[in-house]
């Protein structure tokens, strides 16, 4: 194979190495030739240049002591090669090393650079620390990507801090393909605005006081789910609505109910004590749109300040298993639109502490086994 002429080399500097459109070719490099500058007496390290055959390719080629097997190579295309040995721990703790102290420097790389980092053998195992690259800085150490990414990839990645970890920035994303833990003494959020998308289920367990606190008028709380709405409380409940309370209930039907006895659409049970409901500055008022049922297992009692009225479209019965007493503080006053009974399974008795008055429009009957009308005078007109 012929050497290059000095044309090609030129045109190589020129318009740097053209695409080959021949297949890749072999060369013979019996013919490398080697100048030695320098050749050390007692290590015998040495200082040559290196030729290819291909008179293009040279190097200044710097050789260390006899076996070591670390170099510095300076290429004639501006590469720099520098090799340590191989690492051998009969030589000592140190050997393979790369060693560089200084007081300070400047890294200036104007293209991509590219580092790979191996733990080494003496590494891995039982008993390793498994480390490929250990920083160690006394000061505060800076990292600056201007206008692109800074990714770090890893099985583990671990961040600890001694006092504080803050994390900054334009924009914070967190993404897991699986859980995202977070344990602290106390976690404390400040935000204007809160949005938590759950396409699962959402829960919180432990023992801990929940309280929510909100000052701007403004702050509405809304519960909009399609689904049921369940509350277990072993303690008290208690709740003061400074505004007005509203309760519609639709009693509509689901494939999967919460609550299986589906009889009544609104049901307030009370198991222990009373139930009481107290209006203190308007009327109490209970509207039902067909039947109204009102039972009590004991005595029932209803009392009113003032005017109290029981009006019926129909017919209205006061059915008592016992003694059935109607009381008034002052006039007492039945009045029926059609006729009126009053039937007793025993004795019937009306008092009246001052006069009895019995008027009809039409005729009075009063019909018994024995009739006795008495007093100190009585009138038959």
């Amino acid at each position: 194979m012929s050497a290059a002429t000095q044309e090609t080399y030129n045109a190589i500097k020129k318009d740097g190495i053209a695409k080959p459109t021949t297949p890749d070719e072999t060369q013979d490099t019996a013919g490398i030739r080697l100048t030695y500058l320098l050749k050390g007496f007692r290590t015998r390290a040495s200082i040559y240049e290196r030729a290819l055959p291909d008179k293009l390719t040279t190097a200044l080629c710097i050789d260390g002591p006899s076996g070591s097997d670390n170099a510095l190579t300076l290429h004639n295309d501006g590469r720099i090669t520098v090799m340590t040995g191989a690492r051998d721990p009969n030589l000592g703790a140190s050997s393979g090393r790369l060693n560089i102290t200084t007081h300070g420097g400047l890294h200036r790389h104007l293209s991509r650079v590219n580092m790979t980092f191996a733990e080494g053998e003496d590494s891995k195992g039982e008993g390793g620390d498994g480390q490929a690259l250990n920083i160690y800085c006394s000061g505060d150490y800076v990292e600056e990507c201007k206008g692109s990414e800074r990714v770090i990839k890893a099985n583990i990645i671990r961040i600890e801090a001694v006092e504080e970890l803050v994390l900054k920035g334009g924009s914070v994303k967190v993404q897991s393909d699986s859980d995202i833990e977070m344990a602290g003494s106390a976690i404390n959020t400040v935000q204007v605005n809160k949005k938590d998308i759950v396409l699962g289920q959402k829960m919180s367990f432990g023992a801990g006081e929940e309280t929510s606190v909100q000052f701007d008028p403004r702050a509405n709380q809304s519960i909009v789910s399609p689904g049921h709405i369940s509350r277990v409380i072993a303690g008290d409940y208690k709740q003061y609505i400074g505004g007005v309370s509203n309760l519609t209930v639709a009693g509509g039907a689901f494939a999967v109910p919460l609550v299986l006895d589906r009889s009544s659409s609104y049901n307030v049970k009370t198991i222990l004590g009373n139930t009481n409901f107290n209006t203190v500055a308007g009327a109490y008022i209970s509207t039902s749109g067909v039947a109204t049922t009102i039972a009590a297992g004991g005595a029932f009692t209803a009392t009113a300040g003032g005017a109290a009225s029981m009006i019926a479209g129909g017919a209205a019965n006061v059915t008592a298993g016992g003694a059935a007493t109607m009381t008034a503080g002052g006039a007492a006053l039945v009045t029926a639109g059609g006729a009126a009974t009053l039937s007793a399974g025993g004795a019937a008795a009306v008092t009246a502490g001052a006069a009895v008055a019995i008027t009809g429009v039409g005729d009075v009957s009063i019909t018994g086994a024995n009739v006795r009308l008495t007093g100190a005078l009585i009138y038959l007109n």
